[in-house]
């Protein structure tokens, strides 16, 4: 019985241990600052009407959203919004469940980190403009707009005591404004609005200031493919140096021009067939389909491979007193250095593996709007962002929990075993 017991927690402890704490990739929100009212446009997403937050959402902000039907197909276009007026500068990481009518079947899942500054570099702001386009200008049907290489100006005013005026200056807000659409829908030349939305006076009401640029379509016939995206990353995405690369579990996703898209596991190629250098490496997939030839990154880590060799000590001129695990830096000298002759054999040093971890961000939860709220439920897994850090803490409770119950269990019916054969005796 004990030996029940024994193993049951064990196994316990093995999965407590195992149980990954994944880090996700988040996207970055700016331009709250302390006591400055705040609204912003976070995303826009496809086929959601519903949503739940959790994480940490900066005191004083809250997230909110709407939804509508934008074109002829029916698509559902859903955006969240986060609004107020922040009260603490600090990090914020919080994350929204996009979801389906039903409340429970997701779309998407996407993290964000709110920076809180300390200091608006503007009182308020007169007007915005386009500087650039982004260098994409040309699509296809329902394509995601990319704002590479855009840059976008105001024209803000900053109070100066020395003067008691406010006096204006222009500065980059590239960082501080959304884009509407994001998603083609209808594939007909047309505008692409920016948007900044801030203090429009001293007193710091809201206003939302606006430019725009064009973009144009490409036809394509309805069954060719426009573009692929990497639907699913490989399995493997850490490696060192030598190691050759591992495209199992990868797959792609083609856009044709009728708006479709189909999912591909196979017939791609990528760049890279061996990693040879230490760091983050930009591997890119190729797929051809009458003869043409379409591409997508992904990146990988390259770790440097750990010698099981043991590497020889150096002769030192001082004393190996120090316990430093730092490498000594050896002096400069034109001339050889002579051993110590009352050393017989070196010693020889055996470096230790280095490792990293990786980082695990907070998470934590707030609140949504009434008008289309759904009562939060845990966020749901996502294989692109992987589970917060606090659901794997309730998972490994109730872990801990069911066998602490089935050692219980066990421990009570070998004692009732045990009294039924007393009794017969």
């Amino acid at each position: 019985m004990k030996k029940r017991i024994v193993c049951a927690f064990i196994a316990v402890l093995m999965i407590i241990l195992i149980l990954p704490i994944q880090a996700f990739a988040a996207e970055n929100i700016k331009g709250a600052y302390v006591n400055q009212n705040f609204e912003s446009t976070i995303d826009t997403v496809l086929g959601a009407t519903r949503y739940s937050v959790g994480g940490n959402v900066p005191a004083g902000l809250k997230v909110s959203g709407s939804w509508s039907r934008k074109n002829t197909f029916g698509d559902v276009v859903f955006k969240a919004v986060l609004s107020g007026k922040p009260t603490t500068a600090g990090t914020y990481n919080f994350s929204v469940n996009y979801l389906k009518d039903d409340g429970t079947t997701l779309v998407t899942s996407k993290n964000y980190t709110v920076v809180v500054g300390e200091k608006s570099p503007f009182d308020y702001v007169k007007s915005i403009q386009v500087d650039k386009w982004p260098n994409k200008t040309v699509y296809y049907l329902r394509d995601t707009v990319d704002l590479t290489g855009m840059k976008v100006s105001a024209v803000v005013y900053n109070y100066n005591p020395e003067t008691d005026l406010y006096e204006p200056s222009v500065i980059d807000v590239t960082d501080l404004v959304w884009v509407e659409p994001t998603v083609f829908t209808y594939d007909e030349p047309q505008n692409v609005e920016v948007f900044l939305k801030a203090p429009a006076d001293s007193n710091g009401n809201l206003q939302t200031f606006r430019s725009h640029f064009r973009v144009e379509f490409n036809y394509a016939n309805p069954e060719d493919i426009t573009r692929i995206e990497i639907y699913q990353k490989p399995s493997k995405l850490t490696y060192t140096v030598g190691e050759s690369l591992d495209l199992t579990g990868m797959t792609l996703r083609a856009h044709k021009g009728n708006g479709t898209a189909e999912e591909i596991t196979s017939g791609f190629t990528a760049d890279i067939t061996k990693l040879e250098e230490v760091g983050t490496e930009t591997v890119t997939v190729s797929y051809t389909k009458n003869e043409q030839t379409f591409t997508a990154t992904f990146d990988v880590t390259v770790k440097e491979a750990v010698s099981s060799q043991p590497e020889e000590e150096e002769p030192k001129e001082e004393s190996s007193s120090s316990s430093s695990s730092e490498p000594e830096e050896e002096p400069s000298s034109s001339e050889p250095e002579v051993p110590d002759e009352t050393s017989s054999e070196e010693e020889p040093v055996i470096e230790e593996p280095s490792s990293s971890e990786p980082e695990v961000p907070d998470e934590t939860s707030s609140e949504s709007e009434p008008d289309i709220i759904v009562t939060q439920p845990e966020p749901v897994e996502n294989e692109k962002t992987g589970v917060p850090f606090w659901a794997w803490i309730i998972i490994v409770l109730l872990v801990i929990l069911i066998a602490a119950a089935v050692a219980l269990f066990l421990i009570g019916r070998k004692r009732i075993s045990d009294d039924d054969y007393d009794d017969e005796d």
